[in-house]
């Protein structure tokens, strides 16, 4: 892959693979520097792709598991967090966002894809790698704990 394509992609779908770890970090440094990593192994690969869509889903798929090791890794346990600042067009999206957050990473990144992406739950669980019947369960299990959260506020 060339510098020319790698821009090409980076520009197009380097908010959806940022979102993507995010939904796992929950740490806006940390997904910049997954996005990039992620990026660097989509410059790095021999892979050939039949489409951009195999592009995006290739990159999803490649932020998944980054995110999982980086979650996985001893020092993330160790560190201080400092409040971001983060702003909120209103309360509602600062309350969803909030909930959002209580979610299982697992479930985070299926909410993501499904309903920010726009993903099938068929196209999720290929990316992902688990069954369909999983990515249901999940999303159900997601609206569910969401609409507990927020109405308990």
């Amino acid at each position: 892959m060339d510098r020319e394509q790698l821009g090409f992609y980076a520009e197009k779908y380097g908010k959806a693979v940022f979102r993507a770890a995010y939904s796992y970090t929950r740490n806006f440094a940390d997904s910049e520097d997954i996005m990039q990593e992620t990026f660097l192994k989509l410059y790095k690969t021999n892979k050939s792709f039949v489409s951009d869509e195999n592009v995006k889903a290739w990159l999803l798929r490649v932020a998944i598991n980054i995110s999982k090791d980086y979650l996985k890794s001893s020092w993330v346990n160790k560190r201080t967090e400092l409040d971001e600042a983060m702003s909120y067009e209103n309360e509602s999206e600062k309350a969803l966002s909030e909930a959002m957050g209580k979610l299982k990473p697992e479930c985070r990144i299926t909410v993501f894809l499904y309903y920010y992406m726009g993903y099938s739950v068929k196209e999720i669980a290929k990316i992902m790698s688990v069954s369909e019947s999983n990515v249901k369960i999940r999303l159900k299990r997601s609206r569910d704990s969401l609409r507990e959260f927020l109405t308990e506020e």
